[in-house]
């Protein structure tokens, strides 16, 4: 069963990544660049946060709890164009 549900996770991957047409090395650098720089979205989210506070402790954990979900929603972002950007040379 759960050799199952990973086929169709990858074959559900493959048919989303196949109507991309992005230049290869452009959407590999973009993917490389989106993880490198993800930790940046904490210290951004906590300083946006703190701007406007009342109360800084607040500020503090939710800039910190924002930037976090931030970083892995951009992480998980450049890994799917990494994992996915050799799949446009086939289009060529």
């Amino acid at each position: 069963m759960k050799r199952m549900g990973l086929f169709f996770g990858i074959v559900f991957v493959m048919v989303c990544a196949v109507p991309s047409w992005a230049n290869t090395a452009e959407k590999l650098k973009g993917g490389f660049k989106d993880v490198i720089m993800a930790p940046l979205q904490i210290s951004n989210n906590v300083k946006a946060e703190t701007a406007n506070a009342k109360f800084i402790p607040f500020a503090l954990a939710g800039g910190f709890l924002k930037g976090s979900f931030y970083m892995a929603k951009q992480i998980v972002s450049g890994a799917l164009n990494i994992v996915t950007s050799p799949l446009d040379s086939l289009h060529k």
